[in-house]
């Protein structure tokens, strides 16, 4: 069964409609940009029409068929994912004000719509004449997945740095307007940036349509497929551009992806030949795949941004000024810190032991964690070197024994050479910690339950800070709280 032309004229119409009711209702407003309630109710309005228009197909042409529509929306929107994070650099780089970024993606979408439905009609035409051409295709998808999972691809910036650089070429020139960096004029006129746009996302759109045409060789239902997730791309952008690379296992689930449908396009090329013992891949079961994948991956990301955040946070206790760097300077604040608190003189002998505890845990993770030999730790440093061996060992044990003791030696009030929960409290005070935080800190890093915290139990704490990756570990409130 085919779609009759009814439903293709009134799902077309009714896209139009929407897009000129959003441009309408977004510019009225006088925002010339979405905010995140808006941009969520859009996103949610072109979801919905997709599935309303694989109901029609449904109901009009098969259940097959729309399976073949849903699983290559599904698959063209989640791999059209990766294109947001080109239209946010080229916007960074071209510095276009939120005002002018809704224009300038509404019209550059619309012309990559355009050239990929050229490009669709003809990959169409040119896979019903020539079978074989599934074999490539279907190649090409299996090295992008195992690219993508394996990481051999190259990082987002990177892999875009080819054609930013013909960007800025050819539109940056000495000119009397435009908009850009301090000290360069820009020539962007919103026509070149539209361009831009198209292009880029044409450009890569490689790994997309061969994903699509892996499911149906419709030209119409591809160019459908298109149309629906590009349309709800920018509405997208608002929300994800400027986390995009921090979505954690999005290329993998994005190779996962690829790679099914490169199998499956393999699959279906051997049966093409004549193969008759190769197993069918069914719509349904793409569609079951792709949203399978999609949410794990989801999942998957929330975990691992909640451990990325954890992590973040551990180094915000080590970072006194908030400058975003670990340095000698942070350290050397936090001990007259924690002898203001406790009314040590920064040259009395209790002093001058915190002093020297902070120096030698700083000094013995500086090797470890500097990869780039500045004398300063940044987070990103701080994060990468959790859970990696350190080479010398026996002095980050020493260290932290150093850095326990001493602290232990601040604080310990009434002298009985370990900190009740009053003495903690204050300790972790100075990190910034409060009172139910520090209790409930405390109540973890007693170990044995004895009431209170001796030097070993801290020493143990402090080295799980530096080195376990675990956001659930008892040492990442070694400090008091994160």
């Amino acid at each position: 069964m085919t779609v009759p032309a009814w439903l293709w004229e009134a799902s077309a119409a009714a896209l139009i409609a929407v897009v000129v009711a959003e441009i309408t209702l977004t510019f009225r407003a006088d925002r010339g940009s979405f905010t995140t309630r808006s941009a969520i109710a859009w996103v949610g309005i072109y979801v919905s029409l997709a599935v309303i228009f694989g109901l029609g197909v449904g109901i009009t042409a098969g259940w097959v068929t729309a399976g073949q529509f849903y699983a290559g929306y599904l698959t063209e929107y989640s791999l059209s994912l990766d294109n947001l994070f080109i239209f946010y650099v080229i916007m960074g780089w071209f510095a276009v004000p939120p005002g002018r970024q809704h224009r300038v993606l509404l019209l550059g979408i619309g012309l990559a719509l355009a050239l990929r439905s050229v490009l669709i009609v003809a990959g169409a035409t040119a896979l019903n004449r020539f079978g074989w051409l599934f074999y490539p295709l279907g190649g090409v998808l299996v090295w992008t997945a195992v690219g993508l999972i394996t990481g051999r691809q190259d990082s987002q910036p990177d892999r875009h740095g080819r054609l930013l650089s013909w960007l800025r070429r050819r539109l940056t020139a000495d000119a009397g307007r435009g908009y850009g960096p301090a000290g360069r004029r820009l020539v962007t006129p919103t026509l070149l940036l539209v361009v831009a746009i198209g292009l880029a996302d044409v450009v890569f759109a490689v790994d997309s349509i061969p994903a699509v045409f892996g499911i149906t060789t419709s030209a119409l239902l591809v160019v459908a497929c298109n149309a629906f997730a590009l349309m709800g791309l920018r509405q997208l952008y608002a929300l994800l551009a400027g986390v995009l690379d921090r979505i954690v296992y999005l290329n993998t689930g994005l190779g996962i992806i690829c790679g099914f449908i490169g199998v499956k396009l393999l699959l279906h090329a051997l049966r093409e030949s004549g193969a008759g013992w190769v197993p069918e891949i069914p719509a349904w079961l793409s569609v079951i795949v792709v949203v399978a994948v999609l949410v794990t991956t989801v999942l998957a990301g929330m975990i691992g941004n909640r451990r990325a955040t954890m992590l973040e946070r551990r180094f915000a206790v080590l970072d006194v000024d908030g400058d975003g760097v670990w340095q000698r300077e942070d350290y050397q604040r936090l001990a007259r810190r924690l002898c203001d608190a406790f009314g040590y003189a920064a040259d009395s002998a209790t002093g001058q032991a915190v002093a020297t505890g902070q120096r030698s845990l700083f000094d013995a993770l500086l090797p470890h964690m500097n990869a780039d030999g500045d004398q300063r730790i940044t987070r990103d440093e701080f994060i990468a070197a959790l859970g990696r061996t350190i080479d010398d060992r026996p002095r980050f044990d020493a260290a932290v024994r150093t850095a326990a003791r001493t602290l232990v030696q601040v604080a310990d009030q009434d002298g009985n050479g370990a900190l009740d929960p009053g003495e903690y409290a204050r300790l972790a005070a100075v990190y910034g910690a409060r009172a139910r935080e520090a209790a409930q800190a405390f109540g973890r890093l007693d170990r044995d339950r004895n009431g209170l915290l001796d030097t070993a139990e801290l020493a143990e704490a402090i080295s799980q800070f530096f080195t376990s990756r675990d956001p659930g570990a008892h040492g990442s409130l070694a400090f008091g709280h994160l």
